[in-house]
């Protein structure tokens, strides 16, 4: 085996998690434009949970998504990747839909009371809205994750 295909995975990792990014980038900017669920807006929530940390930090203008970005979905992308064989489900799409699945049940039931949303953002009074939305913009990043991952890893015409 040589060293390029050896780490083959990590450039496929980093290529499917930006993939996936822009997916959910996507329905972010679909939810703004049609003023889905205003009030549940887990980015600003995540941001006044975390300002006093950076209280004393003003150098630093990186935009929350971007935070969000390199800290989780790249560092998901490459733990998605490293360890995608030994995942439940037989092809990229399933795999990351059971991702997605499990991201989303640890962002709701963790994440979201932890800055003030509640579990699964119930708290909020929008009924099940904000629980579903979240479901569907975990499951844009995982399941273009699942799939654009699965396709860069099967052998090329030759290998």
């Amino acid at each position: 085996m040589t060293m390029k295909r050896s780490y083959r995975w990590i450039a496929s990792s980093l290529l499917a998690s930006g993939c996936g990014t822009l997916a959910h980038m996507g329905l972010m900017e679909l939810k703004s434009g049609l003023h889905i669920l205003p009030q549940f807006d887990p980015a600003s929530a995540l941001l006044a949970a975390l300002s006093p940390l950076f209280a004393n930090v003003t150098h630093v203008h990186a935009p929350l998504w971007l935070l969000s970005q390199l800290n989780g979905a790249f560092l998901i992308g490459l733990l998605f990747g490293y360890f995608f064989h030994r995942l439940p489900g037989r092809s990229g799409l399933a795999k990351g839909f059971l991702l997605g699945l499990a991201g989303w049940l640890l962002l709701g039931l963790g994440l979201f009371p932890a800055i003030g949303l509640g579990p699964l953002g119930i708290s909020l009074g929008l009924g099940a809205g904000p629980a579903v939305f979240s479901l569907a913009m975990v499951e844009a990043y995982s399941l273009v994750l699942g799939v654009v991952y699965a396709a860069l890893q099967r052998p090329a015409q030759g290998d």
